[in-house]
Formats: structure tokens, C-alpha cells, sequence
């Protein structure tokens, strides 16, 4: 073999020592690194891993629905989906510029409003961009590659089916689903659910690929019946709107009770606005006067010191009262007085609403036995509703400071304030044999919470006078085929002195007399036309209402002839 030869043998074999030294060299590297990390990194690879694709995700719970009386729904939480980001890591993102312009389009909104929502909160690692999108925007976002710093998130929107026919009673959540007014703030720890939390896998896009633990099971919100019945409260709701137009009115609320058990039918006032429209979640359409609103009742409060006297044996229903016109101090009592200077019975005081005959009864009675009546029927305390922003009323109870003048006052409804559903349920008691039922604004299935107030001999003669009230006083308050009953006030209204332009006009009645069922109480506030007595604009808004609940609720006509 040739020099040449064995030179150029050595160089091959020397070239093949190389390289293969290379080879395992590389491949004991490699298994070196393979052992360290499948064994002494195991536990860190694991966790970075996990925190690429294994997510916790929260699971949205159900706020509770809420439902009349006839199981019928009045408010329910629909599934939305909102758009949210990790500001930082979608601030790291390369394709961060194009990705918020493609984010733009599909939502329509202003780039520069995203970009500087996101770099303003640019340590967060949650951010929620837009809530509430479409369907289509929804398949438009889960289309695109948005990697691990988009993604979308449920939750619940409120809703009311019925509009604005319960807007003010059920009130409205805010954008988090919590109460903001009326039931759904009084009754927000029972209607609110609790989320839930569970471990998912994740793909690139951030598409659940499966629920690997649940870690918390969601628990939605309890479920709560009312008392409302959703048909009589859009009766009610139809009669004001139309009478709140027709005597060109500033306000007007009405509410219907169930004698037998103290539960609200309905309750509701104008104006009023859709609660699904946030737009129109302003003060004026959401307040609900019924209970957060204090007014003089006027000749309403007569009945009052009439079943006082006679309860308490001081006069009877047979006994006459002198109407004439007096003075107390330089105070003219029954100036208006439509008595005609006679004596006349109680009932005659109440049909012709004498303010010098109420005067008279109450000036005969004792102070002491006036002020526990009012107190026994709630006059100056909230009522049991729980509604929130309930006024209280005002009933000054230290009846050994009343002067003559309070006393008669108060007779026909001056010097004391009232919410319209205190009215109602002082005529319940009457209409309910005496009995005073705690009002309700939840369905009750057993007996009511009650107590006697006064006789039922009492209640049975108070009955039958407020009967004559409609028949011989106050047509306007008539239902077709039963018996009515019930007491108009006309109220001026008080601002830093007696309006004579500016009054309230109220009716309360009870429906039907052979057998009460109902109380209906109507307040109109400031109607702007020539006619603005009770009589004349709450008393037909009650027949309206009366006349449609009777039948609703199945209550058969009086044989009585029209």
C-alpha cells in the first residue's frame, strides 16, 4: 500500500473518530437533557404547562327569577357574552396593532378607545371591553386566532317581560346584575346566585377543549312568588295612564290589596318607563309613590274618628251632629260645608263630607282614644311590605299636646301624612270585619300575620255608610253589578302654605260591600283641567280598575238593582 493510500485511510478513519465522537457526544446531551427535564425539572414544566393551557374558569350562576302570583314571570336573567382581555399580555402580543384594529370592526367601536382602555390598565389581567354582543359578533370573535389574550365570558342580563306595567315594583339591576330599586334591591341576597369555579383546558384560541375539576359547583339565586297579580296590575296600569292623560294630571298611583289576606294585587303609578331601557332609568319614571310618598288625606280620614265614636260608644250611628259652621280662635271649621247647618247623622257627614260635623265628633272625643285608633291602624309607622324607601308617614302621637284645632283637623285629614298604601290598609280593616292583615308583597300560603283593631259591629256600620257615600255622593266610583263603597278626598297641597290651585284627588273603595274582596285606593296629583276633586278624577280611575279585578278574580255580581 502506497504512502498516499494509507495517509488518505488515516484521514477517513480520523474523520469518522470526529464525527462520531460528535454523535455521542450530542446524543448523551440530549439524554442528559431529557433526564433533567422529564426528573429534575418535572414539577416547574408542569406548572408552566398548566398555565399555558389549563385555565380556571368561572362558572356564572343564575340570578333568581321572580314570578306573580299565578307563576306567571315577571323578571328573569337571559345569558350574554362580553368580550374581555389580558391588557398584559395583549399589550406583549407582536400583531397587537392589527389585532385591536380586527377587535374595531367586529365590536364597532373606536380603536383608540380600546387601545386606551387597555394601556391604561396595562398591569391588569382582566378586562372586560364590551358586554352584551351579538350573536353574529360572538362568531366572529371565536373565529379569530386571538391566542391567550381574548377571550369571551358569560353572564346574565335582567330582564322584564312585562315592561313598564312593573317597572317601579320589580325595579331594575345594574350592569354587574345586582338590585338597584324596587324588589329586585329589597330581595338582592335572596335573588343572587353564587358563581362557581372549575379547571379547564384551553386550546390557542382559547376555545375550552374539556372541563378537566369542578372546583366549586355554581348556586343560583332562589326563585320568589309575589303577591302581584300580573293581570289586575296591568288593569290598574291601563286605568291611570288613560286618567293620567285624561285630567292632564302631574302623577297619579293606585293600589289594589286582597282584604283576606293583606296581599298587594298590584301596585302601580305614572309616570313610568320600560326598566329594559336603560336609557330611560331616571328617578322620575322608577320612583314608586305608592309607598314613598306622604301626602294629606284629606276627607278620606273621616271614617277614622266615625268608628272611634262609635267603637268607643261616644256616639252612635243614629245620633245627630251639629254641622253648623264654627270658629276655633280666628279658624272658620266647615266654611265649605255642604251640610247645610243641619243636625245629621254620621253617615250624612260622611255622604255630603262635612268638615264642621267631623270637627264636632272629634272634639267630643277623647284625645287618648283618637290617637290609639291612628295608632292601631299604622297611621305615622312603615307597614310590613318591607318595601324599600317606604315612608313612615307623620302622626304627631303625643295627643296631650293636640289644641282644639289639631284635634279637628285631624278629623278631616289635615295635620297628619300618609302614604297611599297606609290608606288602603286602614280601608282594609274596615272592609276585613276590623282585622288588620300585615300587607304583603310575597304570595302567602298559610294564614296572614293579624290583629283586631276594632269591633266587627263597628266594621259592619262603617260599611254600610261608606255604601250610601257611593250611592248617594261620588257615581263616578260605580261598578256595573255590585255594591260599592268607599271615601273621596280632596287634599290642597302643601308647600310653605295651602295651595288653592294645587291639590290631590283620591278615592279609596271597597269592592264588593255584601262580601269585600278588595280595596282599590287612587291618588291623582295635581290634575290640570277645571275638575280636580276625588270624586271627579280618582273616584271613575277606581271603577275602572274594580270593575275588570271583580272579574278577573271571579267574584259573582250583587243581585242588586241599577
Amino acid at each position: 500500500m502506497s504512502k498516499k493510500q494509507k495517509n488518505k485511510n488515516k484521514f477517513i478513519r480520523n474523520r469518522f473518530l470526529f464525527l462520531s465522537s460528535i454523535l455521542i457526544a450530542s446524543l448523551v446531551l440530549l439524554l442528559s437533557r431529557s433526564f433533567y427535564l422529564q426528573y429534575v425539572e418535572k414539577d416547574y414544566l408542569n406548572t408552566e404547562g398548566e398555565k399555558r393551557h389549563i385555565r380556571l374558569e368561572r362558572i356564572a350562576s343564575n340570578r333568581g327569577n321572580i314570578f306573580d302570583r299565578r307563576s306567571t314571570l315577571l323578571a328573569v336573567s337571559t345569558p350574554i357574552y362580553n368580550v374581555v382581555v389580558d391588557p398584559k399580555k395583549f399589550i406583549e402580543s407582536k400583531t397587537y396593532n392589527q389585532q385591536i384594529q380586527i377587535l374595531s370592526n367586529i365590536l364597532s367601536m373606536n380603536i383608540k378607545a380600546i387601545d386606551s382602555a387597555i394601556k391604561k390598565r396595562s398591569n391588569r389581567r382582566h378586562l372586560i371591553i364590551k358586554k352584551e354582543i351579538t350573536d353574529n359578533q360572538i362568531e366572529q370573535i371565536r373565529s379569530n386566532k386571538w391566542r391567550n389574550y381574548l377571550y369571551l365570558e358569560k353572564s346574565y342580563k335582567r330582564f322584564n317581560p312585562s315592561g313598564e306595567v312593573t317597572g317601579q315594583f320589580l325595579g331594575f339591576t345594574d350592569l354587574n346584575d345586582k338590585g338597584q330599586e324596587g324588589l329586585e334591591f329589597m330581595l338582592n341576597d335572596y335573588l343572587v346566585g353564587k358563581d362557581g369555579i372549575k379547571k379547564v383546558l384551553k386550546d390557542r384560541k382559547q376555545n375550552i377543549v374539556r372541563d378537566l375539576e369542578f372546583l366549586q359547583a355554581a348556586k343560583d339565586g332562589n326563585d320568589i312568588y309575589t303577591s302581584i297579580d300580573l293581570r289586575i296590575q296591568f288593569i290598574a296600569h291601563r286605568a291611570l295612564s288613560n286618567g293620567l292623560k285624561k285630567y292632564k294630571a302631574k302623577a297619579a298611583s293606585a293600589i289594589v290589596i286582597d282584604i283576606r289576606t293583606g296581599e298587594i294585587l298590584a301596585m302601580v303609578n305614572q309616570p313610568s318607563a320600560d326598566p329594559n331601557n336603560r336609557s330611560l332609568r331616571q328617578a322620575k319614571y322608577f320612583k314608586n309613590r305608592v309607598v314613598t310618598d306622604q301626602f294629606e288625606p284629606g276627607s278620606t280620614f273621616k271614617p277614622l274618628i266615625v268608628a272611634t265614636g262609635i267603637e268607643n260608644k261616644i256616639f252612635s250611628s243614629k245620633d245627630t251632629i251639629d254641622t253648623t259652621p264654627f270658629y276655633i280662635g280666628k279658624k272658620l271649621i266647615g266654611e265649605d260645608n255642604r251640610c247645610s247647618s243641619q243636625k245629621v247623622t254620621p253617615e250624612k257627614i260622611l255622604v255630603n263630607s262635612c268638615n264642621a260635623g267631623a270637627a264636632r265628633m272629634s272634639l267630643q272625643t277623647e284625645s287618648k282614644l283618637f290617637s290609639q285608633m291612628l295608632n292601631n291602624l299604622g297611621i305615622g309607622r312603615v307597614t310590613a311590605s318591607g318595601f324599600p324607601g317606604e315612608a313612615s308617614g307623620t302622626l304627631d302621637d303625643n295627643y296631650d299636646r293636640w289644641r282644639d284645632i289639631r284635634r279637628a283637623s285631624l278629623s278631616y285629614g289635615y295635620g297628619v301624612d300618609v302614604t297611599l298604601l297606609q290608606l288602603a290598609s286602614i280601608y282594609s280593616v274596615i272592609a276585613n270585619k276590623g282585622i288588620k292583615n300585615h300587607v304583603s308583597i310575597e304570595r302567602i300560603e298559610g294564614e296572614p300575620v293579624s290583629e283586631r283593631v276594632f269591633s266587627e259591629e263597628t266594621a259592619k256600620e262603617l260599611l254600610l255608610m261608606l255604601e250610601q257615600v257611593v250611592e248617594n255622593g261620588v257615581r263616578g266610583a260605580k261598578v256595573n253589578g255590585y255594591r260599592i263603597g268607599g271615601k273621596t278626598g280632596t287634599a290642597q297641597i302643601y308647600s310653605s302654605g295651602y295651595s288653592r290651585e294645587s291639590h290631590n284627588g283620591i278615592f279609596v273603595g271597597i269592592a264588593p260591600i255584601s262580601e269585600p274582596r278588595i280595596v282599590t285606593a287612587v291618588i291623582v296629583n295635581e290634575p290640570g283641567g277645571d275638575q280636580y276633586y276625588g270624586g271627579q278624577v280618582a273616584a271613575p280611575i277606581f271603577s275602572s280598575i274594580a270593575s275588570a279585578s271583580l272579574r278577573i278574580l271571579g267574584i259573582a255580581p250583587d243581585k242588586v238593582n241599577n
